[in-house]
């Protein structure tokens, strides 16, 4: 098990970059990025890595930080399906730019089915109800996978 400087040294940046891409200012995105630290450090005894890696642990909180800090700030608009803002900074631009290479790369190894999905949603731009339908899956089943695809790319990059 990572030391809580580990973990901060490790996730920091992710974590920071994760909230920064679902919120406009970037001293909110620090103070929740503090707040989740604060929550990973004190429920760190409650992880139990036999139910899911240390990254999706966090990813995990993370996402639901997000989740509550949105609804708590935009109490009369409606949570985006997984939390993506369409408008991008250049700063984001510059960034995926470099990392495409890598991000082809870390898709490829994916399961076929979990790259079509990705490929499907962040590309095509479909929801995960239409992908569903266009996969012939459950809604349920495309969710799971698609959080799972998020997972492997997470700990591939």
């Amino acid at each position: 098990m990572l030391t809580k400087e580990e973990i901060y040294t490790q996730y920091r940046d992710k974590v920071f970059g994760y909230v920064r891409n679902h919120v406009n200012s970037p001293e909110d995105a620090e103070d929740i990025t503090s707040d989740i630290f604060v929550k990973i450090y004190s429920k760190l005894d409650t992880y139990d890595e036999s139910k899911a890696s240390l990254s999706t642990w966090i990813y995990s909180m993370t996402s639901n930080t997000v989740i509550d800090f949105y609804r708590t700030n935009h109490i009369h608009s409606e949570i985006p399906e997984d939390l993506t803002d369409e408008g991008s900074s250049i700063e984001d631009e510059v960034l995926n730019n470099e990392n495409l290479e890598i991000l082809a790369d870390a898709l490829s190894r994916l399961p076929q089915e979990q790259m079509d999905i990705i490929v499907l949603r962040y590309y095509k731009g479909l929801t995960l109800q239409d992908i569903a339908v266009k996969m012939n899956l459950s809604y349920g089943v495309v969710k799971l996978r698609h959080r799972e695809a998020l997972g492997r790319l997470r700990d591939m990059l």
